[in-house]
């Protein structure tokens, strides 16, 4: 049977606008800036390295926060973490000041809901349009009903138009995500980020798709989206040049430790060295033993193997 053609895109140029003034200022009173604290937090994911190694950072509501280090360092498990996703191995975690692995399942469904969590590849299905994919973001507040009738026929199509112009994709509305190219999936992701009603946005490796010139603007239209709702945004990167033009303060991940956390003026050319070079190259060979008289190399955290 051949499939149903997509119907015909409206014209929401106009509605946008006029929808997004109070819809917006209404989902901003509502996302005010989550906080996010880790006292010091192990995650141990199987083997015997920890993915996240006495990890403690306190992150105050509103701020905007890029968190870089080599592959491997830890950085998708630490916004897991954050996103009240994965539970730690050992230490604490605060979201709003509430440790939510001491709450109840809807009490931690409830506390999920100001949050948004987005992997580097977007969970999209594929042959659902992309105002569909958009609007999901809102699906934490709506009843079953809504959910269902907005698969049928998109409740607030003006409001997933206004998300994708701010991430230049306000051509894609009715295209299926199916045809989409790997970037345009990453920034229909950011975009369903927009509509949702988190007052925290967990965002990782979003430019990995993107060329230099798309993803320099992808970054500003993130940092603007959050700046206006006073959203927290902690953002993963491996663009180390992007995060050092673009965010105020920068955590250096490595080994699943923080190596360093400072506002990005602070920043020296020596940390970046020492985050992505081998950590022991500059340090002597063993100073130092841990508890069963094994060996550690200095400068290097030592519970963390």
């Amino acid at each position: 049977m051949p499939s149903r053609p997509l119907p015909a895109a409206p014209d929401y140029s106009s509605s946008a606008s006029r929808a997004s003034g109070p819809t917006s200022a209404a989902r901003s009173a509502a996302a005010a800036g989550v906080a996010l604290a880790l006292d010091r937090v192990f995650v141990r994911l199987g083997g015997s390295r920890a993915a996240l190694c006495d990890a403690s950072l306190e992150i105050r509501p509103g701020e905007q926060v890029a968190v870089i280090g080599p592959s491997g360092a830890g950085k998708t498990t630490l916004l897991s973490v954050l996103g009240a996703a994965l539970a730690p191995s050992d230490g604490r975690v605060r979201i709003d000041g509430t440790d939510p692995w001491q709450l109840g399942s809807r009490g931690l469904r409830r506390l999920r809901t100001r949050l948004f969590l987005a992997p580097q590849t977007p969970p999209l299905a594929p042959r659902q349009r992309v105002v569909t994919a958009v609007l999901a973001g809102r699906l934490p507040t709506w009843s079953l009903l809504q959910a269902v009738a907005s698969l049928v026929r998109p409740g607030d199509a003006a409001l997933a138009a206004d998300a994708l112009a701010r991430f230049s994709l306000a051509d894609k509305l009715w295209s299926r995500v199916d045809r989409l190219s790997g970037g345009e999936r990453q920034r229909v992701s950011l975009a369903r980020g927009w509509v949702s009603s988190a007052g925290g946005f967990l965002i990782d490796e979003p430019l990995s798709a993107l060329d230099p010139t798309l993803a320099g603007m992808t970054l500003q239209a993130l940092r603007r989206t959050s700046a206006e709702r006073g959203a927290t945004l902690v953002c993963s990167l491996h663009q180390v040049e992007l995060a050092l033009a673009h965010f105020p303060r920068v955590i250096g991940l490595r080994d699943g430790s923080v190596m360093f956390d400072r506002d990005v003026k602070s920043v020296t050319p020596d940390d970046i060295a020492r985050l992505y070079f081998n950590r022991d190259a500059a340090a002597p060979d063993v100073t130092d033993e841990v508890a069963d008289g094994s060996p550690v190399q200095a400068g290097g955290p030592s519970r963390c193997f």
